[in-house]
């Protein structure tokens, strides 16, 4: 008996050995093959990042967020193209922008594996393939079309007379958290737009409830669900309750989910009694329109309605918070706009329409400094051309001679390259003072608007791929931010509140501020 079980024990562990050295010649011939013999092994970039996603795993979950300085760290080292995982490859050479983004209906996929993380993959914004993303989108053009937004105007308008009427009303009660507020002012306008009913978050108790705790959170998890894309499969397994539980913020998540749907099946009722709708609504858009039928199912258009909430609400109220903190922590710039306001404003009560607002010098400027401080998103967007490879030209300096010297990589096809908003917007070669809030940078010397740095805006992306809610965010921000300054401009007051509260500290897919900030508080005199 001994020697049987000796030699069970001995043929054990052969075979254990036998296993974890064919384990280990795996991994060292995949590594060896994405270092020495992959497509993109020519290009420079940290040896670990080619060989393992984890090197990205480290930088986005175990230091929190940090990826997108590392990005900057990893530029400065080896040059403006570099390799940042073993299939993509990062840019910071704004003048690649159409390169990478490119426009004129070329075929550009997204990539699968950053699309994975949100866990609705019938939305048109998180479309993988370019000709079903193309059906999906054109089937919304025209309901995000300025047209469509100029007849959106009224309630845009009321709603930021309502935002300021609430703070007023807050008036001496202590410091009003501005971020609540913004998010409630953009979730409501967005709900009134594409469902037709009110959310009335502005004229909750403090703006709550809201969505912006829950969605925050959700943003949260995203770097996560990009490494891990099967915990989506688990979180579908969790009850409500547990979520509310974990989450309280998640139950004002989860009623909108259900109101949503509601109107969806609302809009599918009176298709089938072939009754017209009261409020077009995104819905009708999609249901009524020429669409395949495999397209009109209710779960995809379900989430069609979702993305167009959750991916746009809490970005143009993220840049309303950044840009008003930035105009209200310099006097100067509180002043000119002011100024610029009331001359072509007679009555703060009822502004003029979005088309005269935007012929606005100063005010447009402002608008454009605050989209370029908020970042949009930010991580970097990946770019996937099947069909042809990306030529990528640039100039790299050597830091111990500065002689600088032409670079040149090609990108085969079903690569992703990727370029991130942060680093363009913070380039001084493009933005000098890149960190100052500075509307006179979109301004030439006579005062009139300049459009030439428009190219490097990547707040809503570029090219095909670019965000399909760019018109109804700029109405949002023009308008939002013309009623507050002359309504209120000369009564708010920041509350213990510096950049901090604003700058980017971590990347959750949207930007974030340190840990611990309290957000921009106003106190209303």
């Amino acid at each position: 008996m001994g020697i049987f079980e000796t030699r069970r024990e001995s043929l054990g562990q052969h075979w254990q050995a036998v296993l974890f050295a064919i384990l280990a010649a795996v991994v060292l011939t995949k590594a060896i093959s994405r270092l020495y013999f992959h497509p993109l092994a020519n290009i420079p970039g940290p040896k670990l990042a080619a060989v393992t996603w984890l090197y990205e795993f480290y930088y986005d979950i175990i230091k929190g967020g940090q990826g997108v300085f590392q990005l900057k760290k990893l530029h400065e080292r080896y040059g403006p193209i570099i390799r940042i995982t073993p299939n993509e490859v990062h840019v910071n050479d704004p003048n690649l922008i159409d390169v990478v983004y490119p426009g004129g209906g070329k075929k550009v996929n997204k990539d699968p594996y950053f699309v994975g993380s949100f866990g609705v993959p019938e939305s048109s914004l998180l479309t993988v393939e370019h000709d079903l993303h193309r059906t999906r989108r054109g089937a919304l053009n025209r309901f995000f079309s300025k047209s469509s937004v100029r007849e959106s105007e009224p309630f845009i308008q009321d709603a930021a007379q309502r935002f300021c009427l609430r703070l007023e009303e807050n008036s001496g009660n202590g410091p009003v958290t501005l971020s609540a507020a913004t998010s409630s002012f953009s979730t409501d306008v967005i709900n009134e737009h594409n469902f037709g009913f009110r959310s009335n978050y502005l004229d909750g108790v403090n703006f709550k409830p809201n969505l912006q705790n829950a969605l925050d959170g959700l943003s949260n998890s995203l770097q996560l669900m990009k490494q891990l894309p099967w915990l989506h499969v688990l979180m579908r397994m969790v009850p409500h309750s547990l979520f509310i539980r974990l989450n309280p913020d998640m139950a004002d998540y989860f009623a909108h989910e259900n109101r949503v749907r509601q109107r969806r099946d609302e809009v599918i009722t009176r298709i089938k009694n072939e009754k017209l709708s009261e409020h077009h609504t995104i819905f009708d858009e999609l249901l009524r329109g020429t669409l395949p039928e495999e397209e009109k199912r209710p779960e995809r258009v379900f989430q069609e309605g979702l993305v167009a909430v959750s991916a746009a609400s809490e970005t143009t109220a993220w840049t309303l918070t950044v840009g008003l903190f930035h105009v209200l922590n310099q006097p100067e710039v509180l002043s000119k706009l002011r100024a610029e306001l009331e001359s072509n404003i007679p009555d703060a009560s009822e502004l003029p329409p979005l088309s005269v607002l935007e012929q606005l010098p100063y005010l447009s400027a402002t608008v454009h400094e605050a989209l370029r401080r908020s970042y949009g998103v930010a991580s970097r967007l990946p770019r996937i051309q099947p069909d042809h490879s990306v030529y990528l030209h640039s100039h790299v300096t050597n830091p111990a001679t500065g002689v600088e010297k032409e670079v040149d990589y090609a990108v085969p096809p079903g690569y992703a390259v990727s370029m991130s908003s942060v680093l363009v917007h913070t380039n001084p070669e493009i933005f000098p003072e890149p960190y100052t809030f500075q509307p006179e940078r979109w301004l030439n010397g006579e005062g009139v608007r300049r459009k030439d740095l428009d190219r490097y805006l990547l707040s809503f992306s570029k090219g095909t791929r670019q965000c399909l809610g760019i018109n109804l965010a700029y109405a949002e921000l023009f308008i939002c931010i013309a009623t507050i300054v002359l309504r209120l401009g000369n009564r708010l007051k920041l509350y213990e509140t510096t950049e901090e509260d604003v700058e980017i500290q971590r990347d959750c897919f949207g930007p974030r501020p340190k840990h611990g900030s309290k957000g921009v508080r106003v106190l209303v005199k």
